[in-house]
């Protein structure tokens, strides 16, 4: 249960689709057209809110209407407070410290920058690169739709602008004190090694301990078997780290170049293999096709002769289908794309060891329970994007703080970081996680998909400030409850200004869903771009943006849903990727209209 916090004004912002806040006890609210503020006072505590409130609980009661000046979209707090020299308890500085530049995170430093933040709150994050890479465009990347600097938020300039400390590191541990301690004065540190830039030997590392209050956790994850599977690490090229992979990918074709200079055309047949069927594994596959596909073909008799490809491209999948959690419809569009780029696809099959010029294999009856038969798949490149997983066990950090602190993962090998519906852990309340490096316990936990990682943001910048305002010893703060969307628009990017998107069982397709995905991905990456944010700097303490970056505002009336159902199956260059978006949003707003509009769009599909 969420529980009541001292601070008697709390602004906090409605949210889309994607999540929900919910408060505990009955309050009053003051709506504007985006936001809320709960105001506490004695109409709002019924008898049973009385009763059942902790005996320790100490809500202060203040009177509505000194309330009417707050801002929307802002958590506020009192601010003027911030000048009073007898408020010792506000003068106490405060430690945040954010463990990795995730998709999360980077919201976080962009809110609680030096403008708005009080100024008793210290804010340090933690990063091993000075730039975080943003996995719904390095598909993009690989296919050369975008360099590398457009997909990449450069961590220092963003925490620059923000008035916030940057330590380039790696975080290997902490100390924390233990629970019978957690009331006394006993220092919490998070131990980061540090390079020497100024030595010679590269090797050379230093050990800072950075203390903090409140610590957020969001480093994303590994690829799954990576590291387990032999062969694997020294011959594929990982997803993770993303700027590797693009690199790594760039070093190849550059071999590659040089050999279609030296041995010819003919002499470079190539041949890559992606393991891992989900998303990622898709969309690289069609990526490498992009990329590669003009390089490697011929004609073999002059200009009349059919152009022939010297690359193939092969995905390794251990399910019996792609995607099988989509509707018949979107499998069908998505088994017709693959075999429209060529992509050859294998299913039931389990790599066992990969070899430098071989991928051993082992299928498997559909069913699972009967192996067949072993084969090994020649490549010349191998790629590995089978999903996410924690770092094996001893070397990843949520290990190494459950090792030395005792903080709560989960008991497989993949060692996620149990957090409750506050993102918060449910071993320390002091730390909290985002992203693909935890698992909720309370639910059902999303997928490890960027895209829950950008909608826990607007929560987890809600919950780190109401933790740092909270008065030390305060286990009453009220907490903002992160409620993970069932599903999501799911956009596969083809690599030649087309992309595949997968929304309520209906298959969308063309230019105008590649441009639909385009927008909203540098709708996102223009957040952090510091020439943008130098455009707030007009902010003013306590306003902390924690909307979702995609919020819709103004929307024209919805179409006709017979024209909504007809458009959304068109895969003509002459969509109107805004007038789609907005028929999308729409659906995922009214169930009603959704239901009317899926009815035709089963019309349209049936008469095609």
């Amino acid at each position: 249960m969420a529980r009541i916090a001292k601070a008697a004004i709390i602004t906090a912002a409605i949210t889309s689709s994607a999540t929900s806040t919910q408060l505990v006890h009955r309050s009053s609210f003051h709506f504007s057209p985006l936001s809320f503020t709960r105001i506490l006072h004695p109409s709002s505590l019924t008898r049973k809110d009385a009763i059942n409130r902790p005996k320790h609980s100490h809500t202060r009661i203040i009177d509505a209407r000194a309330q009417l000046s707050y801002r929307k979209n802002t958590i506020m707090l009192a601010s003027s407070s911030m000048n009073d020299p007898l408020n010792h308890d506000v003068a106490k500085l405060k430690r945040l410290v954010l463990i990795g530049g995730g998709h999360a995170h980077v919201q976080v430093i962009k809110a609680l920058n030096s403008r708005t933040r009080p100024e008793n709150i210290h804010v340090t994050l933690i990063d091993l690169q000075s730039s975080a890479s943003y996995s719904g465009m390095v598909p993009g990347c690989v296919a050369k739709l975008y360099t590398l600097d457009q997909v990449q938020i450069d961590l220092h300039s963003l925490a620059s602008w923000a008035g916030t400390e940057f330590i380039q590191g790696k975080v290997v541990g902490m100390t924390l004190p233990a629970p019978h301690e957690e009331t006394s004065n006993k220092q919490k540190l998070v131990h980061v090694e540090i390079k020497d830039a100024n030595s010679d030997n590269c090797d050379v590392v230093t050990t800072k301990d950075v203390p903090f209050d409140v610590v957020s956790i969001d480093i994303g994850s590994t690829t799954r078997d990576f590291t387990t599977v032999p062969g694997a690490s020294q011959y594929c090229i990982s997803t993770r780290p993303i700027s590797d992979l693009v690199r790594r990918i760039e070093i190849e074709e550059d071999r590659l170049i040089e050999r279609l200079s030296t041995d010819g055309l003919s002499n470079c047949e190539t041949k890559v293999v992606v393991v891992g069927g989900g998303a990622a594994g898709i969309e690289l596959s069609l990526a490498m096709r992009a990329r590669w596909g003009n390089i490697l073909k011929s004609t073999n008799n002059g200009d009349e002769s059919p152009i022939k490809s010297l690359l193939s491209i092969t995905l390794l999948d251990s399910n019996d289908e792609l995607m099988p959690g989509e509707s018949l419809a979107c499998r069908t569009a998505l088994n017709n794309l693959m075999e429209k780029y060529r992509i050859g696809v294998r299913h039931n099959l389990i790599v066992s060891e990969v070899t430098s010029a071989h991928v051993r294999v082992t299928s498997r009856s559909e069913n699972n329970n009967e192996l067949r038969q072993n084969e090994e798949i020649p490549y010349t490149h191998c790629i590995w994007a089978t999903g996410a997983q924690g770092m094996s066990r001893g070397h990843d950090l949520s290990w190494k703080l459950h090792e030395q602190c005792g903080i709560s993962i989960s008991k497989d090998r993949r060692g996620w970081i149990l957090v409750n519906q506050y993102l918060q852990s449910i071993s320390h309340p002091y730390i909290f996680a985002a992203g693909d490096c935890c698992e909720m316990v309370h639910r059902k936990s999303p997928p490890k998909a960027g895209v829950y990682a950008v909608r826990a943001g607007p929560i987890l910048i809600t919950n780190l400030m109401r933790s740092l305002t909270c008065d030390d010893g305060d286990d009453n703060t009220e907490l903002a409850q992160y409620t993970p969307q069932d599903d999501f628009l799911k956009l596969l990017m083809c690599g030649d200004g087309t992309a595949l998107g997968f929304r309520f069982g209906i298959p969308l397709y063309g230019k105008w869903v590649w441009n639909l995905k385009n927008h909203i991905d540098l709708m996102f990456m223009d957040l952090f771009n510091v020439n943008n944010l130098k455009k707030e700097e007009r902010q003013k303490k306590g306003d902390y943006d924690t909307t979702q970056y995609d919020a819709a505002t103004n929307r024209p009336p919805p179409l006709n849903p017979e024209e909504a159902a007809k458009l959304l199956v068109r895969t003509d260059d002459d969509v109107d990727f805004q007038v789609s978006w907005n028929v999308l949003r729409n659906m995922i707003a009214e169930d009603d209209y959704k239901d009317r509009v899926l009815h035709f769009v089963a019309q349209v599909t049936q008469n095609v």
